[in-house]
């Protein structure tokens, strides 16, 4: 990460800062629309690692409002690291949850925010096979998900 970090630094980027080895950046930014911050670095990943992942930009304030949003209060507080955040770059619809909550056959449950899906992983991430589910990669796939450690850890160093 820390070749990352100094190329967004190279290419004018401040205060970057990347957390664990999953590819979260944390920097700061003029007002660019988040379409255009988004392209912005996966050029400067291609062009310095010769890949280009997606991101997903988020500002504090869309990161804030992400928590709070979070169905699964309860849940993030006695077992974070099994409630996911999965930000999503295309939009989808509340009744597409609902449709893929209904075909789940485990304990696992998932809600819709406005910009992000919450999912619950009661008996464990490693075991689950929600990913099997009909429908799940489709709605799912195409999005990035952090465990509610993670979530709260990237709005503690976004506000330092």
């Amino acid at each position: 990460m820390a070749d990352l970090r100094a190329a967004l630094l190279g290419e004018g980027f401040q205060d970057v800062t990347t957390h664990l080895q999953s590819g979260n950046v944390i920097l700061k930014t003029g007002k660019k629309p988040r379409e255009a911050m988004q392209s912005i670095l996966e050029d400067v990943t291609h062009s310095a690692f010769g890949i280009r992942p997606q991101y997903f930009v988020r500002t504090v304030q869309e990161w804030e409002r992400l928590i709070a949003e979070n169905p699964f209060e309860e849940e993030a507080k006695d077992d974070p690291s099994h409630v996911l955040a999965v930000l999503m770059r295309k939009p989808f619809e509340a009744t597409e949850v609902e449709k893929l909550q209904e075909l789940i056959q485990g304990p696992e449950k998932i809600r819709a925010g406005c910009e992000a899906l919450y999912i619950t992983y009661p008996a464990g991430i490693g075991t689950s096979t929600v990913g099997k589910t009909p429908g799940w990669n489709k709605l799912v796939g195409s999005g990035t998900g952090r465990n509610w450690n993670t979530v709260l850890k990237l709005l503690e160093i976004a506000r330092s």
